[in-house]
Parts: structure tokens; sequence; C-alpha cells
């Protein structure tokens, strides 16, 4: 007696099985079924979305930036500018410590006349980078953060300090002593004391404990 072969799943029974295994943990079991359903619509970017962070998960950075990209040129393609900046800013909080995807939803804020966000994003990258090794990006990121936005107060102290680690008191110093003239009050202190981190000396302690309240 012949039967009929089973017909193979769709696409649509793919993704809701990968949604029911990635519901229950199982990882690979979802990937495999995102991936499975992009063989049948290679560029589907709501299926790399949910693909993407999984692969970050089991440490397939790689293939997870991949789907990223994907997933928010799939958008772009189709003019959802606002999508494509969605993506890109879980895949900067997917990767935190790579540096160009902050630039890079900085940089869409800006092409959307929203200067205000763009800064917020590279304060936000910066907070991610707190090593040793890090430094020079996160430099990068409040240098960035603050041809924006030159009055901020906290953001300039910090890079400030950071330059400083780095053994570039002048280019330190000369963040700071603009400072001492435009601020006053606790701020005025913050500043002085942030110079004597920067280039501690029997000048600048005595400046910072004048500039301190008795």
């Amino acid at each position: 007696m012949l039967f009929g072969k089973k017909e193979p799943p769709t696409r649509s029974e793919l993704i809701v099985e990968a949604d029911r295994a990635r519901s229950k943990g199982k990882l690979k079991k979802a990937i495999a079924g995102y991936r499975k359903a992009l063989e049948l619509e290679p560029k589907d970017p709501a299926v790399h979305v949910k693909l993407a962070p999984l692969l970050a998960r089991v440490d397939e950075g790689e293939a997870s930036l991949q789907s990223f990209r994907t997933a928010a040129q799939a958008h772009l393609d189709k003019g959802f500018a606002d999508k494509a900046l969605a993506v890109y800013t879980q895949a900067a909080e997917t990767f935190p410590t790579q540096v160009h995807l902050w630039q890079q939803v900085a940089q869409m804020h800006l092409a959307r006349g929203r200067r205000a966000d763009a800064v917020k994003m590279y304060l936000r990258g910066r907070l991610h980078l707190g090593a040793k090794n890090e430094r020079r990006e996160a430099t990068a990121l409040l240098k960035e953060a603050l041809a924006l936005e030159p009055t901020l107060f906290e953001p300039r102290l910090d890079l400030s300090l950071l330059l400083a680690r780095q053994h570039l008191r002048a280019e330190a110093m000369a963040l700071l002593e603009p400072m001492v003239k435009a601020v006053k009050g606790t701020q005025l202190r913050q500043v002085r004391w942030m110079m004597f981190r920067v280039s501690p000396s029997l000048g600048a302690l005595w400046r910072w404990l004048r500039a301190t309240p008795g």
C-alpha cells in the first residue's frame, strides 16, 4: 500500500516551532528552526531579529552581527528607517563594547535630526566601556558627544580623567581650564578637584581647598 509523503513544514510552521523552542530555552533548536525559515526567505528582518540575539548567546558573534545587519538593511530597503534604527540599537545593546554600533546608532539619529538622541547614544555606549583597555574607545565616544553638546558637565570631567590616564594631561587640562570661569559653587569644586587629579601639585591642591567651603 502506498502512502503519500509527508509534506515538509511551511515557513510559518518553522517559525512557530522555533518560537516555541526559544520560549523553552532550547536555543540550538530555535536557531536551527530560524535558519531553516531563512533558507526560504533569506532577508526576512523579523526572523533575523529573533535569530541574532540567540546567536550572540551561543557565542556566534559574527553571525549574530550579520543577522542584525541583514535585518536593518532589509528595513532600510523598504524605507523603514526607524525600524532599522531599532535593530541597530538592539545590536548595540547586545554587543555593548562594539563602539562602531553606538556610532552607527548615533549617526542614524543625526540623519533624522535627533541631535539629543545621538548624544544619549554616545553616552550610553561610554557607560559600557570601563576597562583599562577600553579607554581609547570610551574617549572616542565622549569626544563625539561633546562635539555635539560642548556644555555637558559630567562627560567633560569624565573625558579629562580618561585623557589623563592615557598620559594626555595637556589635552585634559585644556578641557578643564575653560570650565573654571564658566561654573561656580559645587561644580567649580568638582572642576578644581579634577584638575588636581589630572595634574597633582600643591598649587592645584590649594586652589581646590580655596574652592571648598570650610
